[in-house]
């Protein structure tokens, strides 16, 4: 007995020890531990990967690791990247604007398991490391598996990180139906965003997010969207609104998704589920978020995702870029994408 309470207290001390060290890579894994959402729909049904499990629990000691795929996330966790004090920003240059190599610019992803997924704020900043000659960026998040945008007003630490952060942007994505069921919530929680953002002196940019595959059950069963076009519609819609009414920037993952499904229908988006994305919709997401932030285009990076084929990943690359230029306002793909997708069971 005696023994065992000594190996448990050795255990303790071990872990708090290493804890307090910090690290510039160190993530902290947070089981939640709250009430489920009322928009759940953005969890993951299942666990996630048991190939994900040895580099999420190094990610938790704040361990890189090494030539480790970039884990899929389960819904369960929460997602708090450290902020260690060699991230210190230092006041821009005089005379450089945001996406100038000159000033290094520091991100805030506030999102939930979209954001999550893949590890998608270190898959930003390596596009962005890949890019010769472009700015550089730290890329920070604060996500939760299921939230919107109202769930983490509530909770305050997103508030907490972009008050105390000096952000030059922060990137707001919502709930996936929020911009469906809630569209009037999501613009008043926007707006508060932003406002928070403003007075910290960043820049607001909207993570726009996508339809559901064209093949899930959900546009058979919802009330307000019953196919893949509708669904692209209103939210395209809504992000380039809240957009154009806030002044805010715009990252139109979505329109890249429905893009590449009318382009590259054997390149998939979507994970498994059809609601969270793939690998390579991940890497598509990073692609439009280093357009979005730096007015640049990510063609050049170097930085390919360690289990997407280079053909794919060049794909992705060339379509993130033609959906920056159409501002996610390309209606045709979406009429195209709905046509071609034929339904199935999920």
């Amino acid at each position: 007995m005696y023994r065992a309470r000594a190996s448990r207290a050795l255990g303790l001390t071990v872990l708090c020890s290493v804890l307090s060290l910090g690290s510039v890579w160190a993530v902290r894994f947070v089981e939640a531990r709250g009430k489920p959402t009322p928009d759940g729909a953005d969890a993951v049904e299942g666990t996630a990967p048991s190939s994900a499990a040895a580099s999420s629990s190094a990610l938790a000691l704040g361990k890189p690791v090494p030539g480790a795929a970039l884990p899929v996330v389960g819904s369960n966790v929460s997602l708090v990247t450290a902020v260690p004090a060699e991230r210190v920003l230092s006041v821009a240059q005089p005379g450089t604007k945001p996406g100038d190599a000159a000033q290094p610019l520091r991100v805030l992803l506030v999102g939930n398991s979209y954001t999550m997924h893949h590890m998608l704020h270190q898959m930003l900043e390596r596009v962005a490391k890949g890019v010769e000659g472009g700015p550089v960026m730290t890329v920070d998040a604060v996500a939760h598996g299921g939230y919107s945008l109202r769930n983490h007003l509530r909770t305050g630490l997103a508030l907490q990180r972009i008050r105390a952060g000096h952000y030059t942007h922060v990137v707001l994505q919502g709930h996936s139906l929020s911009a469906v069921d809630h569209p009037g919530e999501l613009a008043q929680d926007a707006e508060r965003f932003k406002q928070v953002i403003d007075a910290a002196a960043g820049r607001t940019v909207f993570y726009a997010t996508w339809a559901r595959s064209p093949e899930v059950s959900l546009y058979r069963t919802h009330k307000e969207v019953h196919s893949f076009e509708d669904m692209s519609t209103r939210v395209s819609s809504t992000y380039f609104e809240l957009s154009s009414k806030l002044g805010a920037g715009l990252a139109p993952v979505g329109s890249a998704f429905e893009r590449a499904l009318v382009t590259h229908p054997k390149l998939s988006m979507w994970g498994t589920d059809g609601s969270h994305p793939s690998l390579a919709g991940s890497y598509m997401a990073a692609c439009v978020l280093y357009g979005a932030i730096t007015g640049k285009d990510a063609s050049s990076t170097s930085y390919v995702p360690k289990g997407l084929p280079d053909a794919d990943a060049r794909l992705v690359r060339e379509v993130a870029v033609e959906s920056l230029g159409a501002r996610g306002s390309n209606r045709a793909a979406s009429e195209a994408a709905a046509a071609a997708a034929v339904p199935g069971p999920t």
